[in-house]
């Protein structure tokens, strides 16, 4: 018994050393960056590994002086504050808690319902046996682990790709916390396999947490210097293009059909593509389509289809899975953004290009409107745009004017 005994706290001293590595190497990524991103990567490391680290009751196998009646209060409420700073950040991550109406209700209820439990664990840690407060305390963060999984789905369903392994953290993070609660309320015939387990899954909910975080911070700096014109070592972003966008619209038709909501699909068409060809030759479009590329992919998200129909269009879906008012509302700010100048050419000699674009949008109803009938209207109207652009800024020829005797 004396050698399992042994072993167990061998396990639980090996998962806390794991993740006070993690924390050590958030820090130093904290003092180096100095970003907000960073500094909610190292938050959320102490918070969350803090309280799966008091629930595994490796600190009352450390220090068996520690008095229970004190740390069980703080035990069983740290608990619920690292589960709703953990779902705060995650909204974040996701992008979805803005883009999402509900997605931001859920994360917004579950963080003030998280706090509220976690100060009434804490008083009833006082009053009633530790057991059935340790009991309440599992269901909590089965709970909290319940609406992470949910939220995480969600956005993949809308588009995000990285949310899929957001939920396969979850899944880790529900088996480690499956194993922690049993561990704590002190569940007879689990042997140390399910501890070894328990601790496996621990530490990868971790590592896939901080491997995504780190991917979703590289492509939005990426895409923040792209969209600023700084210039990269490649001009390459990721999107479909020419026929290959078809079905990526089409199942964004699907997907808001199927949830009942209109969505938006619209076409940007850049006139002067070309217009710098002959100062800084043929390639240069290359540089300004992946500038414009940035900026509407910085503006519409992750979840969303942004592509190039050809060279001169580009096409976004945007999911009605999220807020309808975004299709009304994100027009006039995405033209602003992309009619902002470029700077394009070797560092010895840039030149500013200013993108001539007209936007075209169609909103899809529950009719069963074909992609390719909605991406061909949205050209469309794109380039009807930029004929009534052409006029207005057209001086007046006063010639023309029939004058008034």
């Amino acid at each position: 018994m004396e050698s399992i005994a042994t072993v167990e706290l061998a396990v639980w001293a090996g998962m806390t050393g794991a993740l006070a590595v993690l924390c050590l190497v958030a820090m130093a990524d904290c003092l180096v960056q100095r970003t907000v991103a960073s500094v909610r990567g190292l938050a959320f490391l102490i918070m969350m590994g803090g309280g799966v680290i008091a629930l595994s009751g490796f600190p009352e196998q450390l220090f068996p002086e520690l008095d229970n009646a004190n740390y069980l209060p703080l035990k069983v409420a740290i608990g619920p504050l690292s589960a709703a700073l953990a779902l705060r950040y995650l909204g974040v991550w996701l992008g979805t808690e803005r883009e999402d109406a509900l997605t931001r209700w859920t994360v917004q209820v579950a963080c003030v319902v998280l706090v509220l439990l976690s100060v009434a664990t804490f008083f009833a840690a006082r009053r009633f046996e530790p057991h059935n407060v340790l009991m309440s305390a599992g269901g909590i963060y089965l709970a909290m682990v319940g609406v992470a999984m949910f939220i995480s789905a969600r956005a993949a369903a809308l588009g995000d790709s990285l949310a899929r392994w957001m939920v396969l953290a979850c899944v880790f993070l529900w088996l480690a916390v499956m194993g922690l609660v049993a561990k704590s309320i002190e569940l007879p015939g689990l042997g140390l396999m399910t501890w070894v387990l328990t601790a496996f899954a621990t530490v990868a909910y971790f590592l896939i947490v901080i491997a995504l975080t780190i991917q979703r911070t590289r492509e939005m700096r990426r895409l923040q210097l792209l969209a600023k014109g700084v210039v990269a070592q490649d001009f390459n972003i990721p999107m479909p293009q020419g026929s290959q966008l078809i079905p990526r619209v089409a199942d964004v038709m699907w997907r808001s059909q199927r949830m009942e909501r209109p969505c938006v699909v619209a076409a940007i068409a850049v006139r002067n593509l070309y217009e710098l060809a002959d100062e800084l030759g043929h390639g240069v479009e290359i540089e300004i389509l992946a500038v414009l590329a940035a900026r509407i992919r910085r503006h519409v998200g992750f979840r969303n289809v942004v592509g190039l129909y050809h060279p001169r269009c580009f096409v976004l879906a945007v999911s009605s899975g999220q807020d309808p008012r975004r299709g009304e509302l994100f027009v006039q700010s995405l033209l602003t953004s992309i009619r902002s100048s470029v700077r394009v050419g070797p560092p010895d000699q840039r030149f500013d290009f200013w993108p001539a674009v007209g936007m075209g949008v169609v909103q899809v109803e529950h009719s069963p409107m074909e992609a390719l009938a909605a991406i061909d209207r949205a050209e469309q109207l794109a380039i009807e745009d930029l004929h009534i652009e052409d006029l207005l800024s057209r001086p007046l020829d006063m010639d023309s004017v029939p004058q008034v005797r």
